[in-house]
């Protein structure tokens, strides 16, 4: 085949060898396999190699070759050795065309390739490349087309929506769309329904929230919304709105009454459904601030990856290889962000619905903030605009609007299933069960570490998303926990340090949703993912909160107790570990068949720093943890009970001292004289008290 002119950007050697072999892509015959630097065992189907010397691997690179440059960016500079010959394969992993390995002197790059859909390559390079122009005017056909493909075609997406496309009640108001230059905002009844888009942004400074609804602008807004007064990113959803044929839009600052604390109880009540109601939800990660709009030009590829591509002589079908006059040479991007192309396909053929929240990477504006995080799982769909392209996210899947490849690694799982149905099929105390449970506290996790403007409203932020797994975990919410899982559900501890006591009240010390930080749960295996015959070193008597609105179920508190039956075991602290985390020992005398050397030892996370000039401390042992030798539990301190914050009906109760936890623990069991199941049994053995905590 006499080969195309060859261009400026590409050396001889490389064009006239693995350019004019289409890069060994389309050959089947495999090539033995290789080896890593590391000593792995790589397997290649088709593919091409070649040899050169490092001088003129060196020239090449150095006179403009994209090529040569291309490797040498992302494979020489990596070598630790260098030789004089520089050896070359070239092949593709799992046979998917898509995804190119390339070999240095033993060290492997895998690239991602996609090109444009109307590039010559693109007979033969199935994935696309993502479009930076996202105000293009094919850009929301193109999106319209993914959401009536899932409408359509997704089962999954079907079994969890409660009300057919275009039947579903509208929330308290909506923006009305139809008129193009001048929106409105409707109160509606309910009796109206229909399809509705729901907004999820960063709302940013408060001096950009002029535009909200008041009480004193309410009416004004109902006649007609000056477009002068809305800030970008909601004029940009509502562009969205009318091309993809929606009427109808909801937007929290103008279709809730933002100075009525009567109005916004009533639609927080409700957050819920607004979210898992609406036909799509406009997901904006790109922009920090509602001023900053959605509909603009994306960070444009690396044109240095923009390779040639040789298309085969052959029509549109590769296999078919006739003659032409004309051989197209078509454009492909290779992208090395992508690098372990195994854990891709595994991920795509074994993923659970779930996925793992606590893997999750943060990669948009709103995928840092609390809010937003209901809005994104409670959505049966969303429309999001990322920093880099478009893509639909559903519960069946998230894809690329324009086909480009999107690795799922990166996407925040699904809620289960079994949180739409009001109904779930499984009892409560199964392993399904069990399995929901640890889904809720990944959520409380991943929600941490998102940050909140106010932060009062930690538990009013989450309620939406509580509402879901009720029906599975409830029905008794506790500021954050459930009391059906309680004592794992007590099991958390902080992420971080230099966080100091607020000034105000949210939640009682024993809820993560007192804590202002990131937070983990701790994970201990079998038994605590409830699938094992842990017996507890602690009974609940008791667990209450009260409400400071009772129609907010899952939202603020202005008190709580809880009432537990445990050894209470004094401690003092006692110097740091290695690592400098603050340690305490548990007194002696609660164990007098110990040796006297025998010191039950435990690193503490301190719920906040300020507790560390605490000098009068018990530790509460929870659950033991067999597997490693640990018993993990809380450290409480006494604490006077504030006479405006709530109290027991029970006079007896009312005497008691009350404590607050002040942080988690793990008391090893381990290096002592005896074996650690005498420690746990003499654990078992000492008499229990009954101890309040607020």
């Amino acid at each position: 085949m006499k080969l195309p002119l060859r261009p400026d950007s590409i050396c001889a050697t490389a064009w006239e060898g693995v350019f004019s072999a289409q890069f060994g892509l389309l050959h089947e015959e495999p090539i033995s396999d290789h080896f890593h630097a590391d000593g792995g065992s790589v397997y290649l189907t088709g593919g091409y190699e070649y040899t050169l010397s490092w001088d003129a691997w060196r020239e090449c690179a150095f006179s403009g070759c994209l090529w040569c440059q291309l490797l040498e960016r992302n494979c020489l500079s990596k070598l630790t050795e260098r030789t004089n010959k520089v050896h070359v394969r070239v092949g593709r992993r799992l046979s998917w065309v898509q995804i190119a390995s390339v070999i240095v002197n033993g060290y492997e790059v895998r690239f991602r390739l996609h090109t444009a859909e109307d590039d010559p390559a693109a007979t033969w390079i199935k994935d696309r490349s993502r479009m930076p122009h996202v105000e293009a005017p094919h850009v929301l056909p193109m999106a319209k087309t993914c959401i009536e493909d899932c409408i359509r075609d997704h089962n999954k997406c079907q079994a969890i929506t409660q009300y057919p496309i275009g039947s579903a009640p509208l929330p308290t108001r909506v923006i009305d769309c139809s008129h193009p230059d001048r929106v409105r905002l409707v109160e509606t009844s309910s009796s109206m329904r229909g399809s509705y888009i729901a907004l999820s942004y960063v709302w940013g400074p408060k001096s950009d929230q002029a535009h909200c609804t008041t009480e004193a602008n309410l009416r004004s807004y109902m006649k007609g919304i000056d477009s002068d007064l809305l800030p970008q990113t909601i004029l940009d959803a509502i562009y969205v709105t009318r091309a993809l044929g929606i009427r109808y839009l909801w937007i929290d600052s103008l279709c809730i009454i933002q100075d009525s604390t009567r109005d916004m109880n009533h639609d927080l009540a409700r957050m819920q459904d607004v979210y898992r109601h609406a036909s799509l939800t406009i997901d904006v990660g790109s922009a920090a601030s509602v001023t900053e709009g959605f509909l603009r030009d994306r960070r444009p590829l690396d044109s240095r990856n923009w390779l040639p591509f040789i298309c085969p002589r052959g029509y549109d079908d590769p296999l078919v290889h006739e003659p032409l006059t004309h051989v197209p040479v078509g454009h492909v991007y290779w992208d090395a962000a992508v690098r372990d192309s195994a854990a891709l396909w595994l991920n795509d053929h074994t993923k659970s619905d779930t996925g793992s929240f606590l893997s999750f990477q943060p990669t948009s504006h709103t995928a840092g903030r609390g809010w937003c995080l209901q809005e994104r799982l409670l959505s049966t769909r969303s429309l999001v605009f990322t920093f880099e392209t478009v893509q639909l996210r559903c519960h069946t899947l998230t894809r690329n609007v324009e086909g480009a490849p999107h690795e799922e690694t990166h996407d925040l799982p699904r809620l289960p299933e079994a949180t739409f149905h009001a109904d779930p099929a499984f009892v409560r105390g199964s392993d399904e069960w069990k399995r929901i449970g640890r889904v809720w506290r990944d959520i409380v996790c991943d929600y941490s570490r998102r940050s909140l403007s106010n932060p009062s409203d930690k538990l009013i932020a989450l309620s939406g998303l509580a509402g879901m797994f009720a029906p599975v975990l409830g029905p008794d919410y506790l500021a954050g926990i459930w009391h059906d899982s309680l004592l794992q559900d007590l099991l958390w501890e902080s992420d971080t340090t230099s966080i100091r006591l607020p000034h105000y009240y949210r939640a009682p010390s024993w809820t993560w949703a007192s804590h202002d930080g990131p937070i983990n749960y701790y994970i201990e295996g079998e038994n605590y993912l409830g699938l094992g015959d842990t017996i507890p070193l602690a009974e609940v008597v008791r667990c209450t909160t009260a409400l400071r609105n009772e129609t907010l179920r899952f939202g603020y508190v202005i008190g709580g107790t809880l009432v537990i039956s445990a050894r209470f075991l004094q401690c003092q602290w006692i110097s740091c570990n290695e690592y400098g985390r603050p340690r305490i020992e548990v007194e002696p005398h609660y164990f007098s068949a110990l040796e006297p050397d025998d010191c039950l030892v435990g690193n503490i996370s301190l719920d906040y720093d300020d507790d560390i000039a605490v000098r009068e401390m018990w530790f509460i042992p929870l659950i033991p943890d067999t597997d490693r030798n640990y018993v993990v539990g809380f450290v409480t301190t006494r604490r006077a009970k504030p006479l405006d914050q709530w109290h027991s009906e029970h006079s007896e109760e009312a005497e008691r001292e009350v404590f607050r936890r002040i942080g988690f623990c793990r008391v090893k069991l381990y290096g002592l004289s005896v074996e650690s199941a005498v420690v746990l049994d003499m654990i078992r053995t000492l008499p229990a008290a009954v101890i309040e905590l607020v």
